[in-house]
């Protein structure tokens, strides 16, 4: 499992990582909107991920070192690469069960809920993002009244959304 989860983490670094620098150039001069702690397996890096135009970027070599990757760099490549360490042997579950294995249907109205709730968990992941980048841009204009005046409507947005996914987590 730690090996789909590390695999799963180097997909993201690396597509992360692939933005970063193609965007490299594009990003000289830009405000940072918002930073963010990374946590791998637990551990804290020391340098946080960043937002920059609603991208996020985060350093690859700590992501990786602490996920357990030898990461090197060549040219403009960065790659992950597994220590050497062989993956352990895959175990066929189905070989030590004796038996029919019972076959559970969904129940279709929890499915249903759960989509309405990923769904809401989307919105309010887009709301937060919208208002720590003007919560950001207030920091640079204090005084900016459209600026504040669309904190306000994310905020309150924000707050329906909690409302809702509460309502469905009830149901």
């Amino acid at each position: 499992m730690k090996k789909i989860a590390a695999g799963v983490i180097a997909g993201a670094i690396l597509m992360v990582g692939a933005q970063a620098l193609g965007a490299s150039a594009t990003l000289v001069g830009k405000a940072i909107q918002a930073e963010y702690t990374v946590n791998v397996y637990g551990k804290k890096l020391a340098d946080p991920a960043i937002v920059i135009d609603g991208k996020s970027y985060a350093p690859v070599r700590a992501i990786g070192e602490l996920a357990g990757f030898k990461v090197t760099v060549k040219g403009k490549t960065i790659s992950l690469d597994d220590k050497g360490q062989a993956a352990p042997p895959l175990s066929d579950e189905r070989s030590s069960l004796v038996g029919p294995v019972p076959v559970t249907t969904p129940d279709p109205a929890l499915t249903a809920a759960k989509s309405k709730i990923d769904i809401i968990d989307e919105k309010i992941d887009s709301v937060v993002t919208n208002i720590l980048t003007t919560s950001s841009l207030l920091k640079t204009s204090p005084g900016n009244a459209e600026l504040k005046q669309k904190l306000e409507q994310y905020k309150e947005e924000y707050a329906d959304l909690l409302k809702q996914k509460d309502q469905e987590l009830q149901k």
